[in-house]
């Protein structure tokens, strides 16, 4: 099974493709879905499609009300009224909600903070997927918070394998839509099939506003026009294998929010090597235990858990990136730009 891909017979840039095709212009004109949206019951066809292409969506996952209730956490957490988000400040009893919510771009570990985001690792049609493709015993180790007002920056290419060492190739993020996302406001795009190769490909820093800070992955054998937008509903969620390359322009819409909650899995058989509990242990025996389990048996219960992340927000690149002033960085830069012109000279 595989994605039909007949957005960008042109070859257009990903910027001005989503000029040319405008909010849900990467949707068939019959009325019909684009390849890899599925409903709940699932059948085979989700996981078989997730397993080719490295994605899937799966369609009215959450109900109006689950949205609803997702959104007015997302506000409360913004505000920050008990200070337990590190890296803003509570705001301030004048400051509108509208206010309260712009300053931020990200905040990881929700569901550190309520007990809605703590439930939101677990809805039941989200489970049923992830049993699919990955294990029948599946933990959730992150969660992330995209608040994303107009006018806020994406994500520049990246596999989330980078950021959580599962190295099974089981991790999968499940990234739930509480706006409507479309090319207008950053919905995510991905490159197809990327997944396969099971290759981290190198990072460095892109020097482009149009991301926040997050280091951007590069010399892949694909060009951003092989890149797929997915465009979805409020209430959907699309799924993501960890080795999959995908990114996010920036929320380019007048008005408005691209709220996004994100959770991360892998299988329950495996150890996560995330972070080393003290200096005695060997990284390879290593195995980060501040998990949720969300289906299934977890073989190393007798470990327990350990309470270690705290909820934080990401840097959006508003004050400049640390990465702006550093020379090995420029000079990387510099090179993967010059062999880009080289390339395309040869050509």
């Amino acid at each position: 099974m595989t994605t039909t891909v007949s957005l960008n017979p042109d070859r257009l840039a990903p910027d001005e493709l989503a000029l040319q095709l405008g909010p849900w212009g990467s949707w068939p004109k019959d009325g019909s879905l684009p390849n890899g949206y599925f409903k709940d019951p699932l059948t085979e066809d989700a996981a078989g499609f997730y397993n080719e292409n490295g994605f899937a969506v799966l369609r009215d996952a959450l109900s109006a009300a689950e949205v609803e209730e997702l959104k007015r956490e997302t506000l409360k957490v913004c505000r920050n009224a008990d200070g337990r988000v590190n890296g803003i400040a509570p705001a301030d009893a004048a400051d509108s909600d509208l206010e309260a919510m712009q300053r931020v771009l990200c905040i990881h570990f929700p569901h550190k903070l309520t007990e809605v985001f703590h439930r939101a690792l677990a809805y039941k049609p989200m489970v049923d997927l992830l049993t699919q493709v990955i294990s029948p015993n599946v933990k959730c180790m992150q969660s992330m918070l995209f608040v994303k007002a107009s006018g806020k920056p994406g994500q520049a290419w990246h596999q989330d394998e980078d950021y959580i060492p599962t190295r099974d190739r089981s991790l999968t993020g499940a990234w739930i839509a509480l706006d409507d996302a479309t090319v207008e406001n950053g919905c995510l795009w991905v490159l197809p099939g990327s997944q396969k190769r099971g290759i981290l490909w190198p990072q460095k820093f892109h020097f482009d506003n149009r991301f926040d800070c997050s280091r951007e992955s590069y010399d892949f054998p694909w060009d951003d026009a092989d890149s797929v937008p997915v465009e979805v509903k409020a209430g959907s969620i699309v799924f993501f294998n960890g080795y999959l390359l995908h990114r996010s322009l920036p929320n380019r819409a007048t008005t408005g929010f691209r709220r996004a909650l994100v959770n991360h899995y892998m299988s329950a058989e495996s150890f996560l090597p995330w972070h080393k509990p003290d200096d005695k242990t060997w990284m390879a025996i290593a195995d980060y235990r501040d998990i949720v389990m969300v289906a299934g048996k977890d073989p190393y219960a007798y470990k327990g858990t350990v309470e270690l992340a705290k909820a934080f927000v990401r840097g959006g690149g508003n004050g400049g990136c640390a990465d702006w002033n550093d020379e090995e960085q420029k000079q990387k830069a510099a090179e993967v730009k010059n062999r880009v012109l080289q390339m395309t000279n040869d050509e």
